[in-house]
């Protein structure tokens, strides 16, 4: 698969303060890639610089993108227009020829469910289907990538699960989705691969060989400890697995632990 969009030894600073450093990652064509992370570890910066919205302080950001679906972590809606207006606009926004904007607008609400609250105004719209408005603006211009901040924020059970029906559609398609969450169960079920944001870098998880293991990659990062949490069998002390040292790897095996999640915490 073709590269899409690449960070290289990039560094990012806010007044100084380094948010990511000597970085790098990378997008593959018709992939789903998770970015998992602490509030305030960089994953909305990281989708900002893919996006072109922010300049590295050093390093490479390399785009192989035309079309980009961008979902921000914060709402950025005109509540005051309905939800047909607003999707109108943002397709002119796009550029989309005007025979097809119509098309476009039914097709999208149509997949997210919104048929009912076209001609409604955003503001009368709960939490959950404002997302899914702003869900909607991003497939408008059958983007080659879309970058999605938290998309499950706000969203009940059953819209969740309508999101992973257009995530495995995407799939299907062949774009490329990156998604930040500070979740790791939201990634099980979704990512082909995820990346970690940690002391400033990358950690990526790689699919795993056997079912009952994880195997971690470690870029740039020092001393990351892997833990298990919410382990179904009883572990005495703290469940210590291994630590991962600068470039190299570790399999880590759930045999004893089979429903438990794998956690990685930074340790001075």
């Amino acid at each position: 698969m073709a590269i899409l969009a690449e960070l290289e030894a990039v560094t990012f600073s806010y007044g100084g303060l380094a948010v990511l450093e000597s970085a790098s990652m990378h997008l593959k064509t018709g992939e789903v890639v998770g970015l998992l992370g602490l509030n305030g570890s960089g994953k909305t910066t990281t989708m900002r610089l893919i996006a072109g919205i922010l300049d590295p302080s050093r390093g490479v950001v390399r785009r192989g993108f035309r079309r980009l679906g961008y979902l921000p972590e914060e709402r950025g809606l005109y509540r005051r227009l309905s939800v047909q207006r607003y999707l109108r606009f943002v397709a002119e926004v796009n550029q989309l020829p005007a025979r097809s904007v119509a098309a476009r607008v039914a097709a999208v609400t149509e997949k997210l469910r919104l048929e009912m609250y076209r001609t409604e105004r955003i503001e009368t719209l709960s939490k959950g289907n404002q997302q899914k408005v702003q869900l909607a603006a991003t497939l408008i211009a059958e983007p080659e990538l879309m970058l999605w901040d938290e998309p499950f924020s706000g969203l009940d059970a059953l819209n969740q699960d309508l999101l992973l029906e257009v995530l495995r559609d995407l799939r299907k398609d062949g774009v490329t989705v990156l998604l930040s969450t500070h979740r790791l169960d939201d990634l099980e079920l979704l990512a082909d691969r995820t990346y970690i944001v940690a002391r400033k870098n990358f950690v990526e998880f790689v699919a795993p060989e056997r079912p009952d293991s994880y195997r971690v990659r470690v870029r740039g990062a020092d001393n990351l400890l892997v833990r298990f949490s919410r382990c179904c069998t009883p572990v005495p002390g703290d469940p210590i697995i291994g630590y991962v040292s600068r470039g190299k790897g570790v399999t880590v095996h759930r045999a004893e632990c089979p429903n438990a999640k794998a956690l990685l915490t930074e340790e001075d």
